[in-house]
């Protein structure tokens, strides 16, 4: 008795593609684990081959998410069964090495997939450090998922906004009595930016901003349900179909929906509720006149996001593992 990938018996670990016998050895007793599933008498049946290593990762790390400490670099392995063969095998490869060359070629690896090591992430504490910052409880449970939301809001924040200890500190503060997540803590917190660069008068919370737009958001968070992997035309005959249906495409959570409206409303106008209507239509128009530029899966696996290159902002959607088609970030371009 054996494994049975796609109704072919495995009797040794050579008959696996190069990719996953790669994805094997990255973890620790990989090869030795599959040998002995080959030698065992139950018979395990897997669709494919990247079935069967994410089993593979599961059952040995109770986790699908690998820390490669050589780069060091924590990544999904959705994510690295997103890789071709050769990038796969330089990242094993160049991983081990110190020469400049190595490097070059390792980040650029990285950059090619969009992949975030140990050292680019460590922004998070540096944040914290810079502006004295408690590491409050929501950090200490949070995702891998979380922290790449945080890490992203960071940077965004960053570019757009002048953060002082006199911004960032009322604004951590205010996210965090907000917030049951560390996504949604990134998020309230670059609301309170966005209220603060618009504030009239010295007074006030932005709590009177989210009460009146929460309606809005609240009635657009239903979403399509497509396939997790789809070519540009067929996401946008998705879209189209379901916006011909009288819906606008859902976002993602409650707090990603309060940000990108927020971002891309005059906060100074008279009446919220009308500008954010406006902005949803407009943005619906905008995504059905348009076809995603670029597919990929996150860092942390849960998703493939689809990238939107917008006239002055990007739009990234996200197709989860049941095939909800939400919409995640729609930021402004940064000046």
């Amino acid at each position: 008795m054996t494994i049975i990938v796609n109704n072919t018996e495995i009797e040794q670990l050579e008959q696996f593609s190069d990719k996953t016998q790669t994805l094997i050895q990255f973890l620790n007793q990989g090869v030795h684990s599959t040998d002995a599933l080959i030698q065992q008498n139950e018979v395990l049946n897997f669709t494919s081959e990247a079935q069967f290593v994410e089993q593979l990762y599961l059952g040995l790390m109770n986790s699908t998410i690998l820390y490669l400490h050589q780069i060091p670099l924590s990544v999904d392995i959705k994510k690295l069964l997103e890789l071709s063969t050769n990038d796969l095998r330089d990242l094993a490869t160049f991983s081990n090495r110190d020469s400049e060359t190595d490097k070059a070629r390792l980040a650029s690896i990285l950059a090619k997939y969009r992949l975030v090591d140990s050292a680019i992430l460590n922004k998070i504490a540096l944040f914290y450090r810079r502006y004295n910052l408690n590491y409050h409880t929501l950090g200490w449970g949070a995702s891998f998922r979380d922290q790449l939301t945080l890490y992203s809001i960071i940077c965004y924040c960053e570019q757009a906004y002048v953060l002082s200890n006199q911004t960032v500190l009322p604004a951590c503060q205010w996210a965090t009595q907000k917030a049951q997540s560390l996504s949604e803590f990134a998020h309230y917190f670059c609301i309170y930016l966005a209220w603060k660069k618009n504030q009239r008068g010295e007074s006030g919370t932005p709590d009177l901003l989210i009460e009146t737009l929460a309606p809005v958001v609240n009635n657009t968070l239903d979403s399509p349900v497509v396939t997790f992997e789809l070519q540009a035309i067929d996401l946008h005959n998705a879209i189209k179909q379901w916006h011909e249906g009288g819906n606008n495409l859902g976002f993602s959570s409650f707090s990603a929906g309060l940000l990108n409206i927020v971002l891309n409303i005059d906060l100074h106008t008279d009446d919220l509720v009308k500008a954010a209507h406006e902005y949803l239509s407009t943005l619906q128009t905008t995504l059905i006149n348009t076809l995603a530029s670029d597919s990929y899966v996150c860092q942390a696996g849960l998703y493939r996001h689809y990238l939107f290159n917008l006239p002055n902002s990007e739009a990234l959607l996200n197709v989860d593992s049941q095939g909800c088609l939400s919409l995640f970030n729609h930021w402004p371009n940064a000046a």
